[in-house]
């Protein structure tokens, strides 16, 4: 329900919604959300009577950093990194639940929860974001001044990212169980159990079995693309005897020594891992359903503030006890009922020293390991072109998202920008062309990712390939991978491109 302004001024009005405001807003930088749009940035809350000040002037909800500064209003966009360092103090982790199934959310939030508490953790705090799902909060006091010599200040945004990551594969691993009678079990170690069947998953979230699982593999744990027994050719020079071991079905193959043809054998490979393991089992893709925003965050990312209005559903941003978070309903967020909890958003007095050490260390040898296996191709620098390559030339995947998306736009951005800039797009081409993907989104993402994501990219000078076609967690996920006869040939999506580029100028 849109809101008015009348209802703004009524809500924001009340001293103590503006007074927790204003509390909630200590050393973060503020941005404030006009009918038009965000206004100036750095801003500051100092005093209560702001809030009301700024309602009357078209404010309509307020947003802080996860970071925390000495001084919010020395930020600016084009400080180098170190220059940011020094400036901040400190950041919260603000892990933001999305989702568009609203019992999924809560289910998430619920054992995410669940799982702090299996760490340990007892200062989280939560809240309704005011739309479709949650946020989950750990006061910075409760991580360790350093990790591994490292300052954890200086650790944003990949701690969070780590943080975010591990714990999505830890209530999958933990908390979800997938049966063998096509049934997920949400809770499956818990007291409290959610069954829902796979069809009844399917139905409501438009998902085949294949995106809402993973098959992994029993022995290293390595995420399964094709558990199907595979053929394989070899081809062996009936004069030299030397062999080539293909899985293409090519009709021939010549000896590169004899240079005669070479007679051709199929086998069938029985494993289903490249360990060469035959086993493996089925595990709940959270991914498929849930989105995290502190994934993809980049400096400066913002959140909606507790008690903070969303222009789109009317409600508020409201705090509330976490031990309630199966039982908690949109209804109570309406600003005519919504009181001030006494279950604080971010409670540095109830923060424990160290309390987070633990998940930190996991967190971070988790992203590590996932780098010695995976292919995802994010941390692979990539060579300037000297020309960019025109849109013609892109992937199928690549065209699917700049048409437009209805899920996974965040993760799409994240990929568009990597990208444009690996096919030699200057800055404000890539800027252009994702505004202007970005109006095609049936729901277009907030102002403050697109800027944010845009900023990080234009600071960070090197260039990082998207991820590869295999990582499930992406295209096949968001849908959008429709691979043609090229597909085949390339594992990232600008090699696709760059391909594609040589074969039309004649290179090689």
């Amino acid at each position: 329900m849109p809101l008015s302004k009348l209802k703004v001024i009524n809500f924001y009005s009340r001293k103590e919604i503006q007074q927790a405001i204003v509390e909630a807003a200590e050393n973060r930088e503020i941005a404030i959300r006009f009918s038009e749009g965000f206004g100036k940035r750095p801003d500051i809350l100092q005093y209560p009577e702001e809030v009301l000040d700024l309602a009357r002037k078209g404010a309509t909800s307020f947003h802080a950093s996860e970071e925390l500064w000495e001084n919010p209003r020395l930020i600016s966009s084009n400080m180098k990194r170190s220059e940011a360092q020094k400036l901040r103090k400190g950041w919260d982790l603000i892990l933001d639940i999305d989702s568009p199934y609203w019992q999924i959310a809560k289910i998430t939030a619920w054992l995410i929860i669940e799982a702090l508490k299996s760490f340990d953790i007892a200062s989280f705090s939560v809240k309704f974001s005011g739309n479709k799902g949650f946020h989950i909060g750990l006061p910075f006091e409760t991580f360790p001044r350093k990790y591994n010599g490292t300052e954890v200040k200086s650790m944003f945004p990949d701690a969070p990212r780590s943080i975010a990551l591990f714990i999505l594969e830890h209530i999958a691993e933990k908390y979800i169980e997938v049966k063998k009678n096509n049934e997920i079990v949400f809770g499956s170690s818990l007291e409290r159990r959610f069954r829902i069947p796979c069809q009844k998953l399917q139905e409501l979230t438009k998902k085949s079995l294949e995106e809402l699982t993973k098959k992994v593999c029993s022995k290293c744990g390595k995420e399964l693309q094709d558990v199907n027994a595979e053929k394989q050719y070899e081809f062996i020079c009936p004069r030299c005897e030397s062999s080539i071991k293909s899985a293409e079905d090519d009709p021939y193959q010549i000896c590169p020594k004899c240079s005669i043809h070479m007679e051709k054998k199929e086998t069938i490979n029985n494993s289903v891992c490249s360990c060469g393991s035959k086993e493996y089992f089925t595990k709940f893709n959270p991914f498929s359903i849930i989105e995290v925003d502190t994934i993809l965050i980049s400096s400066r990312h913002l959140f909606r503030m507790p008690y903070s209005m969303h222009e789109k559903s009317g409600l508020v941003s409201l705090p509330f006890n976490p031990e309630k978070i199966l039982l908690f309903e949109k209804k109570y967020a309406k600003p005519e009922i919504v009181k001030v909890s006494r279950h604080k958003f971010i409670d540095r007095g109830k923060a424990m020293p160290d309390e987070a050490k633990l998940l930190l260390e996991k967190s971070i040898r988790f992203a590590e390991s996932r780098k010695e296996y995976e292919e995802t191709g994010s941390r692979k620098e990539f060579k300037a072109l000297e020309e960019a390559i025109p849109e013609i030339l892109f992937p199928p995947c690549i065209k699917k998202i700049l048409n437009g998306m209805e899920d996974g736009r965040k993760r799409a951005v994240f990929i568009l920008i990597n990208f444009l800039k690996c096919i030699g797009w200057n800055y404000d081409d890539i800027e252009k062309r994702i505004r202007e993907w970005n109006k095609k989104n049936p729901e277009p993402l907030k102002e403050t990712i697109i800027t944010g994501q845009l900023r990080y990219h234009k600071r960070n000078k090197d260039r990082i390939l998207p991820p590869n076609c295999s990582n499930k967690m992406y295209y096949k996920d968001m849908q959008v991978c429709m691979p043609d006869n090229f597909c085949k040939k390339i594992k990232n999506p600008v090699n696709y491109a760059i391909l594609k580029s040589k074969m039309l100028s004649g290179k090689k």
